[in-house]
C-alpha cells in the first residue's frame, strides 16, 4: 500500500471518470426537464382545446330551439350584425336556427326565453363561431363583437385546421351522409366539429410544434324537430 497518495495519472483518470458521470447525470436531468416541459405544453393545449370544443358543442346543440307552441316566423327576427362575417342580416325561415353553415363558420340561433323572437343584444340567443383560416377561432354572441377564444398572435395554442386540410365543421343529413358545399341547411342533422391545434411553443426535443386533433359530434335535434 502506497503512503504517498495518488499518482498524476490516477488523479487524471479519476477526474475523467467523474466528469463522464457528471455529464451523464446532467444529460439525464436535462432530458427529464425537457420531457416535463413538453408534457406541460401538451396539457395546456389539451385543456384549451377541449374547453373550447365543449363550449361549441353545448351552444351549437341548442340551434333551432323553439319552445311550444312553435312560431316559425321567429326565424325571421334574427338581427343583423356587422361583426358576423358572411351574415347578410335577412332571416331565412327555412334555415331556422342555423342561418350560416360552411367549413369555417357557423351561425346558430335559439329562442331561449320563449318570447317568440331572437335577441335583443345581450340575450345570448344568436352565436357565431368563425375560423380565420390561419390560427384563430373566434366567437360572437349577440353582436358583442368577435372575441378570439383559441389561437392568435400571443403565445397561445393555435388552430391549424387549414394547414392540416381539415374543415372545422362538417355537416351530415338524417341518413348520416356528408353534405357537400354549398350546404343545404334544412337537411343538417349532425355536425362534426374538429379542431387541429398546435402547442404554443415548440417541442424541446424535435424543435417542432406538437400537433393534436380533437373532435366531437353534435346532433342538432331541435333543428330537425320544429
Amino acid at each position: 500500500m502506497r503512503k504517498n497518495g495518488f499518482t498524476l495519472v490516477e488523479a487524471i483518470v479519476a477526474m475523467a471518470v467523474g466528469a463522464i458521470i457528471m455529464a451523464a447525470v446532467y444529460g439525464y436531468m436535462s432530458l427529464v426537464q425537457k420531457n416535463s416541459a413538453n408534457a406541460d405544453r401538451k396539457i395546456v393545449t389539451q385543456q384549451d382545446t377541449r374547453s373550447v370544443l365543449e363550449l361549441m358543442a353545448t351552444e351549437i346543440r341548442m340551434a333551432s330551439y323553439l319552445p311550444a307552441p312553435c312560431n316559425m316566423s321567429t326565424w325571421l327576427t334574427i338581427p343583423a350584425c356587422a361583426e358576423m362575417p358572411g351574415w347578410g342580416g335577412t332571416g331565412i325561415k327555412i334555415n331556422k336556427g342555423i342561418q350560416v353553415a360552411d367549413a369555417n363558420k357557423i351561425f346558430v340561433a335559439m329562442d331561449l326565453n320563449g318570447d317568440g323572437g331572437i335577441g335583443p343584444p345581450g340575450a345570448s340567443e344568436y352565436i357565431m363561431y368563425y375560423y380565420d383560416g390561419a390560427s384563430t377561432l373566434s366567437r360572437d354572441v349577440s353582436c358583442s363583437g368577435m372575441q378570439a377564444i383559441l389561437g392568435g398572435s400571443a403565445p397561445f395554442s393555435n388552430v391549424r385546421n387549414a394547414a392540416a386540410g381539415v374543415p372545422l365543421f362538417r355537416y351530415y343529413d338524417r341518413n348520416n351522409t356528408l353534405l357537400a358545399a354549398p350546404i343545404s341547411i334544412p337537411a343538417i342533422r349532425r355536425i362534426l366539429i374538429t379542431i387541429v391545434a398546435d402547442t404554443a411553443d415548440k417541442d424541446l426535443n424535435t424543435k417542432q410544434y406538437k400537433r393534436m386533433v380533437y373532435s366531437t359530434s353534435v346532433v342538432v335535434r331541435n333543428h330537425g324537430l320544429n
